[in-house]
């Protein structure tokens, strides 16, 4: 909220719509309390705005020329073209490398399994599994 310049009335409600949350779950027999630290209320009328908010930094990081950013949802493409694979190979790890900044300093988490890499290409050779780091 501070880096997009917001009111501070509006920070200091937001800070206290994220403040001491609880979630429980109960049965017949027994209820579970437990405090809640992180991300978005879920099925909150502000959730789709605030997870924006925060998804919109990832989509504003300083990427090169060659790379484009899609989200959507919350989900994210990351485009990068190059001459060689070689250079693809290498711009895709410049910029997984921002990626992985963003996440661990925004403490969201990118499933690995989900994650796939894809070359796409005008030639028909075919080459081994890309390099490319998370």
């Amino acid at each position: 909220m501070k880096d997009i310049y917001c009111h501070r009335n509006l920070y200091n409600l937001t800070k206290s719509y994220f403040s001491e949350r609880s979630a429980f779950i109960s049965t017949n027999s027994m209820r579970i309390d437990t405090t809640v630290n992180k991300g978005c209320p879920q099925g909150s009328c502000c959730g789709r705005g605030y997870w924006n908010i925060q998804y919109n930094s990832l989509l504003n990081l300083n990427f090169a020329k060659w790379t484009r950013a899609i989200a959507f949802a919350d989900d994210l493409l990351t485009v990068v073209k190059a001459a060689t694979v070689a250079e693809v190979e290498n711009y895709t790890n410049i910029e997984m490398s921002k990626i992985a900044k963003w996440s661990k300093e925004s403490k969201l988490h990118f499933n690995d399994l989900k994650s796939k890499v894809m070359l796409i290409s005008r030639r028909r050779k075919e080459r081994k599994a890309m390099d490319i780091y998370t």
